[in-house]
């Protein structure tokens, strides 16, 4: 039913820490899932892959240092056979089991889902925005045409089919505020008039009513075009 897909780099020592600390919990919440992995850099190579080696049983793992995101993962996504895809950066400390997480996707199954951002929950759950949501068991659900958010994430669910489209739409694109290398590249694409809303009403979108995934990594492998 669901895929992971991830497309970094860690070079930092504090970064590395916290992905060698996560891994054992993902690896468990995920354990059903086929993991496409590129680790984009020969910068702690050996221990990425033995953090995802060592907790992750269905592991397609890649080191294709192309330097465009976009491209690289779109050839991850190609592999995937599943209708979700969860697509994640490596930083984030997660605060969710197993049980949990597999009654959030029955929701999202329940109720056609197609994309799901769990990025900034620190943000979307906070009670400002309960109002603009239909309240479900696990989730806050809208329309796409009603998003909180003004760009599609790099840190989200979709379904499989629409990740790649957008994946396939944004190769033409040239760099612009980021590099292609980065994410964010993704992000600037697809930022309003040209991120969620346009999706249109008939696009169900749903944001976790917890912080299932947090963010509080200080360092960042981010840079700007020069």
């Amino acid at each position: 039913m669901l895929s992971i897909v991830q497309n970094f780099i860690c070079t930092k020592p504090s970064r590395l820490k916290l992905l060698e600390q996560e891994m054992p919990k993902m690896g468990e919440i995920f354990k059903n899932c086929d993991f496409f992995i590129n680790y984009g850099t020969e910068t702690n190579l050996n221990e990425v892959y033995h953090a995802y080696n060592s907790n992750v049983g269905k592991l397609n793992f890649y080191n294709n240092l192309e330097p465009n995101w976009g491209l690289i993962t779109l050839s991850l996504l190609k592999e995937v056979k599943t209708p979700y895809t969860l697509i994640l950066c490596e930083d984030f400390t997660y605060n969710m089991d197993s049980l949990y997480w597999d009654n959030i996707m029955k929701e999202i199954i329940k109720n056609d889902i197609s994309y799901m951002p769990v990025g900034r929950l620190w943000k979307y759950t906070k009670k400002e925005y309960w109002s603009n949501y239909e309240e479900g068991d696990l989730l806050w659900k809208y329309k796409a045409s009603d998003s909180p958010g003004s760009s599609l994430s790099v840190d989200a669910l979709y379904k499989t089919e629409i990740l790649l489209e957008k994946l396939e739409q944004l190769i033409p694109y040239k760099a612009t505020r980021f590099p292609l290398n980065l994410p964010h590249h993704f992000e600037t694409v697809y930022h309003e008039p040209n991120g969620v809303r346009p999706l249109g009403p008939g696009i169900m979108c749903a944001v976790p009513k917890t912080e299932i995934l947090i963010h509080t990594q200080p360092e960042t492998e981010t840079v700007l075009n020069k």
